[in-house]
């Protein structure tokens, strides 16, 4: 990693930290078949962070806002100065809706309205949320419902969606990645809480 990237991950990581205190950090946090940089998960939501320094490339963001926003919650963008036009075209092309803009400043970033990101009108798909779980998440899930280990993903994720609220998924969700032992680099796991 770049002292340029780490220098806003840093800056990024404490906008998240402050905003959302419960929250376990994910680093490198894929969704939608992209990679985005950070992830905060709550008991409840799931926001993402995208960052691009000036040594970055801006080639790769609309796939990431698109592949970010396809669960639905907040997706914030925290790009260098130096992207200032850039990011304005590709906004003003209509490609990168649904994302909040955030530049970078010496402090930490211009254009950050805390209350629009913390109390946003998140837009879930119970779909792409169950797409982010691994196979024995969800099984451990849809076990009640009569998910077996011989069933497949697909047929595991429709099993879900078919006895399932949105919240009920939404939850769930959250709980199984706040949980995950393995795979990222991040805060320690936070036990699911006993019913």
């Amino acid at each position: 990693m770049s002292e340029a990237e780490a220098r806003i991950r840093a800056k990024a990581e404490r906008l998240l930290r402050g905003l959302f205190p419960d929250a376990r950090i994910v680093h490198e946090f894929v969704v939608g078949g992209v990679r985005l940089d950070l992830a905060a998960i709550t008991s409840d939501r799931l926001i993402l962070a995208e960052i691009k320094s000036e040594l970055d490339s801006l080639a790769r963001l609309e796939r990431q806002v698109v592949g970010g926003r396809r669960v639905g919650g907040p997706l914030l963008v925290c790009f260098a100065p130096k992207w200032r036009d850039g990011v304005r075209r590709a906004r003003a092309a209509g490609n990168l809706w649904g994302a909040e803009w955030l530049e970078e400043t010496e402090d930490g970033f211009a254009g950050l309205v805390p209350a629009r990101i913390a109390d946003r009108f998140d837009r879930w798909s119970s779909r792409a949320l169950l797409s982010l779980l691994l196979k024995p998440e969800i099984l451990e899930l849809t076990r009640p419902f009569g998910g077996r280990g011989r069933n497949t993903v697909a047929e595991l994720r429709n099993m879900a969606h078919e006895h399932l609220t949105g919240r009920q998924i939404r939850l769930a969700t959250m709980a199984a990645l706040r949980a995950r032992r393995f795979g990222w680099v991040c805060d320690p796991p936070i036990e699911k809480a006993q019913p």
